[in-house]
């Protein structure tokens, strides 16, 4: 479960919002989404790691001493202890994504990715870095861990945005094998999204069953179904309701069934993986 906190702040011919998710069950993280406009931060620091994006507008900071005036496409690496302050650099205000990082969060995040072997904390030596093409992955993945009501969705998102990120601004951090690496008990893992197409399922449900790490996990899976967990799962809901649908189940009982959120959810993700409604295709069966 994920809890959410939103916040709207009512201030006269602005339109500023602040969206915050928690993740109870991964201590030590938080996203987060916001639009700024008369916003003025003192100087501060955090203690985590802060990672992100600026999406919109301008953002007129202070960091590690020097004055930056951040523009759209721009990447933020933060690391723990940096201090900075600022507030909107034009009168439209800037947007913008982060992820907030605790520092043991990020040291089981990069012992996974190495594969336990010898590693050290990633250490950013820039805190801005002008990446239109990183800040639009980032921002396909922010989407995904900040909006997705499913669990292994987020998780392999969270995932992907991670090495991503680390590995393109401190790359020293990970040193990956360039071996295919291990498949353990991965075919177990397949089974069990196949018997379980109803559940939530964690990415770290999987690597236990798998008796691999999250990397490992992710990597394994795609070899062997050509999809990565999340997509290959979702896959498998959709081929559910359809036989759900074949059966004479409405595309209300069908979504339900099937683990979906609600119907509105299963009929988006129904309509890009068939080419059309739920509805439609019941009612095509005759």
């Amino acid at each position: 479960m994920v809890e959410t906190s939103e916040r709207l702040l009512q201030k006269p011919r602005v339109n500023e919002y602040v969206s915050i998710r928690r993740f109870p069950a991964k201590v030590g993280l938080e996203s987060m989404a916001a639009h700024y406009v008369k916003q003025a931060f003192k100087p501060h620091s955090h203690d985590e790691y802060v990672i992100g994006i600026i999406e919109d507008g301008i953002h007129s900071v202070w960091c590690r001493g020097e004055h930056f005036q951040v523009g759209a496409g721009t990447v933020v690496t933060m690391n723990p202890g940096d201090v900075h302050h600022g507030g909107a650099g034009h009168e439209t205000g800037w947007k913008q994504r982060m992820v907030y990082v605790s520092e043991e969060k990020m040291r089981k995040f990069v012992d996974d990715a190495v594969d336990g072997s010898s590693f050290f904390l990633p250490r950013f030596s820039e805190t801005f870095h002008a990446l239109p093409e990183l800040s639009n992955c980032f921002a396909h993945f922010h989407n995904v861990l900040h909006s997705s009501p499913l669990t292994l969705a987020r998780d392999v998102a969270l995932n992907a945005m991670m090495e991503t990120i680390v590995g393109v601004l401190a790359p020293s951090a990970l040193q990956k094998s360039s071996s295919k690496g291990p498949d353990g008990r991965i075919c177990d893992a397949i089974e069990y999204l196949r018997e379980h197409v109803e559940r939530d399922v964690p990415l770290d449900e999987l690597c236990t069953i798998a008796g691999l790490r999250r990397r490992q996990t992710i990597e394994a899976l795609k070899r062997v179904t050509g999809l990565p967990p999340h997509a290959y799962h979702l896959m498998l809901k959709i081929n559910a309701v359809k036989s759900m649908l074949a059966q004479g189940l409405s595309p209300a009982e069908a979504a339900a069934q099937s683990g979906f959120v609600d119907q509105s959810h299963m009929a988006r993700h129904f309509v890009a993986t068939v080419g059309m409604t739920p509805g439609a295709y019941k009612q095509a069966l005759g």
